[in-house]
This record gives C-alpha cells, structure tokens and sequence, in this order.
C-alpha cells in the first residue's frame, strides 16, 4: 500500500514520540485542537458512512449488541461503548468486523478528548511548552477514513481480519482535516491506535492539542506475529488484569495475546463439558476464569485488533487434572520432583491411554468451538517433556525415546487434528519438532490453517533448524525475551531440573532490562535466505513470582521494547538514546491513561534534559 518513498526513515521531530517507530514522519510546528463537535466518515467501495459525531440511525451502545448475542458480562460493555448493530442470517446481532472499527473510531476520539497526558516530563524544567489556552485556536473538525475494503457486517472472520494489511497512512494539513488510509479495518485500527499519540491534554483542561501540522505518517509492520505470552497458571490472575493488558498491548501495536492458560499447579479454565477440571483443579473455586471471562476477553483483544489465543499445554505440564481425573495422570507429585519435572509438582497425561485420547478430545472440542469466532490460533504445548515420568506410568513402563516418540507422535497429532478441524493454525513448542523429531504439518501445506508455527525458546541456531525443516518460526529466546528471569525460584531449564543452590540464580538470570530486550537481534546467526520463513515472536512472562499485584510493572515497559523490534524491525545501539525519550514518554500516556503502574524508563531529570542513556 504504501508508496516506496515513504519507506525511508526520516529524522523524528524532537517532541513527537511515537511508539512504536513508524516507518516514516514528516511534521511541522502548528498547534491544532481537537474539535469536540468532531464529525469523523467512513469511505469505502464508494460509499460514505457517518461513524462520529453526527446522529445515526444505525448507531448504538455495542452493550445491546453484546448483551443481545451472547449475554454475559457487563466488565467488556463499559470499554466497548459503541458500535454499528450489525445481524446475521437469522437477525440477531452480532460481533463483526464493522462493529469493531465503529468501535475503534469513537474510542479514539474519546481517548484523545478524555487524556490526562500533560507531558511536562519532556521539556525543560519551568519551561513554557504549552500552547496559549487563550489565543485563537484552529481545530481539526474532520477526520475521513478510508479503507479500500468495507468492513465485513457478518460474524468476525479471525483470519482474514488479523491477517489483514495493518499499513496505514495519517495526513494531517494545515486547516485541520485529517485523513486516515488503510486497505483493510487492522489497518484502520492501528492508524487509530498511532493518531491517539499525536494529541496532549492541556494543563488547563481546556481541550486536547496536537503540536505537529502539517503531518503526515506512513507505516507498516515488519512481523505478522507480534506476541506476549503470559502464564495464568502458577499464580493467580483475573479476567481484568489481561483485559487490561490488552489496552497496553494495543498502545504498542502488539497483535497477538498467547494465555498459558493451565499447568501442573492448577486449572483455572473453566471447560463447561468436564466441569470439575477447573472446580477442583484451581486454587479456589473464585479463582476460576469462566467460559464468560475467556470470551470477554477475546472480543475486548479483537476490538483493539489483539488475537487471543489460548494454550493447553499438553502432554507434560498437567499434573492438575488429577484433582479431577487422577487415573489420567502419571508421577503425580513424587517428591523427587527434581528427577520427575522442572519443577513441583510433577505429572504428566499417560501417553497410552485410551482414557486420556478421550479426556483431550473432549477438552479440545468444547474449548476451540468457543475460542474459534475470535482467533485463528491454538497453541499445542508439547514442552518440557519428562522422561522419567513415564517409567511410572503403567501404560508405557519406559523412558526409551525409542518407545515414547511413536506414542508422542500419536497424542501431537490428535491435538493438532483438532486444531486443524476447528480452522485454527497449530503452536506447538520447538521440542516436538527439534529433540522428538515429530512429523507436524508444514509450511509447504497451502492452507495457513493447516501449517504449523513453531515456538522457538533457545536460541537462534534452533530458529534456523526449525526453518530447514520447512516450518515458519516465532522466536523469543530466553537469553533476552523472558520477562521473569531473575525471579524464578527454580532451575526450570527445559527438562533438565535441579533445585537452586548459592548464589540461588536461575538458568536464565540476570534481570533483562529493556535495553537488552530493544537490542535483541533474532536475525542474528540465520541465513538471509531463511528469513522469510520467520512468522515474528513473542516476549515471555512466566509466572512462578508474578501474579496481579506486580504484573505491570514486570510487562511495562519492556513488552513495549520488544514490541518495537516486532513492528520496527532490528533495532541498533545508537537508536538507544532516542528510544529512551519515545518509550519514556510513551511509558507516561499508559500511567496517566490507562491507569497502569509501569515501570519508569528512566529518571525524570533524564527525560526532561535528554543526553543520558540510564
């Protein structure tokens, strides 16, 4: 979509910060504000659609649509205020595409009217940076979007939605008319997602300002997948510390939300066909996340163009369905866990099981049937496999990989059949393809529904291996993208346990800080002519020592790093500097907007001088 001249890096305006770095910016020095009787249109296939602003009959609270198809609860209506009413065949509402970018416009535009971003922090001490509250003011009044692609009105298609054209293009003149271009609506939300760091709040409360007419911005990402994992299972988490998660993710373009949704110390995911799974496997029976609570936040990821996809993993990490079904589970908690896990408790699925075949088939069915209207991804597991445990498992009595790998081969392939049949693309771990040899479906298969992406965790000699084996590649190496290392208390190091002994550093210390995590190169070591075959990655948070009371301040700001090498590019030593003001001032719009307790970047005296890099 866009012109090859805009593709060239430019230098940024001193005060304007975007996050993440667009591909190229062109601003100038006039002050605009924003219009409160703003009237923002739709154009597409030759039709214009009022979407702000203006009385519309087709116009109403997204609550009704919501309420209407589905019925549940009221925590996602009071983010998702308005949308088109759009219905299908049988004239009941439903979540559409349209609905999401009616959404998307008018959450923009409230955001920016309703900012408390005064960004004082970026200029000198005492200085004045603030327009003249009381001189005479220019407004934008028009915002025109226009894609070339009307957004779909039927149910949302998770695949060609998130797997549209997120390019886009923002044009800002010197008589206030805005214009957004997109091809397709993921394009729209990320321009939407851009305008909103162009404006500040005055410190009088007399409007919402941007400094930077005449502008315009031309940009595109350089990953499809764009990724945070985050594990619900080890310690407890609510349905609105992710929601909220979403709303930082969105602020940093990240697309893709993977929820390690349970594990061997518990099951907190309702799955509504085997009831006592979540009833007995979570800690407290208030701590379960109900099918209502996936599926609020799943809508909430695809409004703000976020696929939410879940994982269970399988068939290690599940010692909790014993709490349910223990003749499913062998090894469970032998206290040598040293020898039977990475860490407590141990227990894995019995690898020869009839029961067990039926257990997933049932888990697999009743889950990817309600996550599939909302993602186009399902992630496998297949980590961590432990050997030993399978000597005291009296369906297989071996730990011979000779003996397990035709059983291994077996499970994998029901789970990813599965997957494939409910239209989801397969995730599976880099020990199912690199140390068991698993014949999965590959990128050679012409349906994307049908090849698997595998998730790489070591390092960037796996990457390649991976993709000489004609599979797309998500990296994230430990070494630089895990967010907990520091904090694990156990040596967790791929199946090779041992508990810690002084200095008590875990196999992936020390703390990454965001530097680390900006500067880290996952091209490094592959050959240019494997590269396209690299889907993007993800940046990690397990959460052996993180759980709702500290989680922003462990993601924010270094997911938001990571995020820029997934939609920027590499990135370089000598771009430090200037990252540290944009993710500063960044890191200042998620405190004061989305209330989130981020780390800061760097010290105040830093942001507001410039010249160090702390």
């Amino acid at each position: 979509m866009l012109p090859q001249h805009l593709l060239i890096l430019v230098s940024i305006a001193p005060c304007l910060a975007i996050w993440p770095q667009p591909a190229e910016i062109r601003t100038g020095h006039r002050v605009l504000w924003l219009d409160p009787a703003l009237h923002a249109t739709l154009r597409c296939e030759e039709k214009t659609i009022d979407v702000y602003g203006t009385a519309n009959s087709q116009g109403s609270h997204l609550a009704g649509v919501l309420n209407g198809a589905f019925g549940f609860t009221q925590g996602l209506m009071d983010k998702l205020q308005f949308a088109f009413v759009t219905r299908n065949s049988s004239d009941q509402p439903c979540f559409s595409e349209r609905s999401i970018v009616q959404n998307a416009v008018r959450e923009a535009i409230q955001s920016i009217q309703q900012s408390n971003f005064v960004p004082w922090k970026l200029y000198k001490r005492h200085s004045t940076f603030e327009p003249d509250p009381h001189a005479a003011r220019r407004y934008i009044s028009t915002l025109h979007i226009q894609q070339k692609s009307c957004p779909a009105s039927e149910p949302l298609s998770p695949e060609s939605y998130f797997g549209g054209d997120e390019s886009y293009l923002i044009d800002i003149d010197d008589d206030g008319i805005t214009s957004i271009k997109a091809n397709g609506s993921i394009g729209t939300i990320r321009g939407l997602q851009t305008l909103e760091q162009l404006f500040f709040a005055h410190s009088t409360k007399s409007g919402s300002y941007t400094p930077f007419a005449p502008l315009r911005i031309a940009d595109r990402a350089r990953w499809r997948h764009r990724g945070l994992s985050i594990d619900i299972a080890r310690n407890p988490f609510e349905s609105q510390d992710l929601l909220r998660t979403i709303d930082a993710m969105a602020m940093a373009k990240l697309n893709r939300l993977h929820i390690h949704a349970t594990d061997s110390q518990s099951w907190p995911l309702e799955i509504p066909s085997l009831p006592d799974l979540a009833r007995k496997g979570a800690y407290q029976p208030h701590l379960v996340w109900s099918a209502n609570n996936l599926r609020e936040i799943q809508m909430h990821g695809a409004a703000k163009g976020v696929s939410v996809f879940i994982e269970i993993d399988m068939p290690g990490h599940t010692a909790s369905v014993t709490y349910a079904y223990p003749d499913l589970v062998a090894a469970f908690n032998e206290l040598d866990w040293s020898t039977f896990a990475a860490e407590p408790l141990s227990g894995q699925l019995k690898l020869n099981s009839s029961d067990v075949h039926r257990f997933v088939a049932t888990v697999l069915d009743d889950l990817l049937s309600r996550t599939s209207p909302y993602t186009s991804l399902y992630h496998v597991g297949g980590d961590e496999l432990n050997r030993a445990a399978y000597l005291l498992d009296e369906t297989v009595q071996s730990d011979d990989p000779g003996v397990l790998q035709p059983l291994l081969q077996k499970f994998i392939d029901s789970v990813i059949e599965a997957s494939i049949r409910h239209g989801m693309q397969p995730v599976v771990w880099e020990e199912m393809l690199l140390d068991w040899n698993l014949t999965l479906p590959s990128a050679m298969d012409s349906a994307p529904s049908r090849q698997t992406l595998v998730q790489v965790w070591r390092n960037s000699e796996r990457i390649e291996e991976v993709l000489k084996r004609g599979h797309r590649a998500i990296f994230g190496d430990y070494h630089f993208w895990y967010l907990d290392c520091k904090y694990l208390p156990y040596n967790t190091s791929g199946g090779y346990s041992s508990k810690l002994e002084k200095p008590y550093l875990d196999y992936c210390n020390p703390y990454h800080n965001w530097r680390q995590m900006y500067t880290y190169n996952p091209l490094a070591n592959i050959s240019a002519d494997l590269q396209e075959g690299i889907e993007g990655g993800e940046v990690l948070m397990w959460s052996e020592q993180t759980d709702s009371s500290d989680l922003d301040s462990k993601l924010w700001p270094r997911a938001a790093a990571a995020a820029e090498v997934l939609w920027a590019g590499v990135r370089q030593e000598a771009m430090l500097e200037d990252a540290t003001r944009r993710l500063g001032e960044w890191r200042e719009r998620g405190v004061m907007d989305l209330r989130m307790r981020m780390s800061p970047v760097t010290m105040t005296w830093c942001l507001m001088e410039g010249g160090c890099n702390l």
